[in-house]
Order: structure tokens, then C-alpha cells, then sequence
């Protein structure tokens, strides 16, 4: 599942809770995020500015589901997770004794581990994390490993804790 399918996955609640945290932690990020939003539809990126945060929030969340803007998509929801859940993804490296830079930061996705410490370090993530947090952060993981942790594709396939239920805005 790529950035934009994410995207699609979350609720209206999700995806503001994504957007506020960016607006409120990394606000270059965020305006740079809306003026090429605005660039990309033909308008002044002054027009998405001056809407009111909501708004703007609703008018980004819907075009961030638009394959046309996945580079978009997948920068959001990195920074977002590597700022706002930086946890989830320690604890996960953690786990599998990924080496990292302390941040979550790793240089290439390893081959994947024994089905049964992935199975372990999900488990993990589930019982410590919002489960719309670690479903964001585990379908980043799979789709940068380019379908090389098959294991963890199918439990992101199987397990009905990664329906994104929950509301991302408290993370």
C-alpha cells in the first residue's frame, strides 16, 4: 500500500490529526506541502492560505489521495511519522534488532526476519501504540521494502487491527 492508498485508508479525523500535527510541529513542511498542492491544481497558493485551517486541512487530505501526489503523500505521512511516532518506529526497529540511528532513521531495509519475531514485534507495536499510528508506519515499512517482507505484507492483509479506527488527532 503506497502513501496516497494510506491516505485513502484514513478517516476525515485521521487525516486532520496528520495535517495539525504537521501545521503545529513542522510548519515549512506543511506550507510547502499546501503551495504545491495549490501549484499542482493551477492556483495561487495565497487561495489555500487564507482558508481556514479545517478547510484547508479537508482540501489537502483529498488531494493527498490522488496518485498524482504521492510524493506528496509519502512526505507527509514520513515526517509525520518519524516526528509525531518516532516511538513506533524505534520500538519496531528495536524488536527485530534493526540497527538505527536512534531516531528510527535506518540506511536500507533489511532482509526480512523469522516469521515469527516480525509476528512478536507487531504484537508489540499493538499493545504500546494507537493502532492507526503503528497501521501508517508498518504499510511505510512494507512498501519501501518493495515486497521483500512477505510476512508482514499478510498481517497487514489479515489482521483487523489495522483498520484505522481510531483518531490519529491525540497521537
Amino acid at each position: 500500500m503506497n502513501a496516497t492508498e494510506i491516505f485513502s485508508r484514513l478517516t476525515a479525523a485521521q487525516s486532520a490529526g496528520v495535517l495539525d500535527w504537521l501545521a503545529e510541529h513542522d510548519r515549512g513542511s506543511y506550507k510547502s506541502c499546501a503551495a504545491m498542492l495549490a501549484s499542482r491544481r493551477k492556483l495561487r497558493p495565497v487561495f489555500v492560505e487564507r482558508k481556514p485551517r479545517a478547510e484547508r486541512n479537508q482540501w489537502m487530505a483529498e488531494a493527498l489521495v490522488r496518485p498524482s501526489n504521492a510524493d506528496l503523500a509519502l512526505e507527509v505521512l514520513q515526517v509525520w511519522t518519524l516526528g509525531c511516532n518516532e516511538r513506533v518506529v524505534c520500538d519496531f526497529l528495536d524488536a527485530l534488532s534493526i540497527p538505527h540511528n536512534g531516531k528510527g532513521v535506518i540506511d536500507e531495509v533489511p532482509a526480512e526476519p523469522p516469521a515469527s519475531s516480525v509476528g512478536s514485534a507487531v504484537e508489540t507495536l499493538l499493545s504500546k501504540h494507537d493502532p492507526a499510528a503503528v497501521f501508517v508506519y508498518l504499510h511505510l515499512f512494507a512498501d519501501s521494502a518493495q515486497g521483500s517482507w512477505s510476512y508482514l505484507e499478510g498481517i497487514l492483509a489479515s489482521n483487523e487491527a489495522f483498520a484505522p479506527a481510531k483518531s490519529l488527532a491525540s497521537a
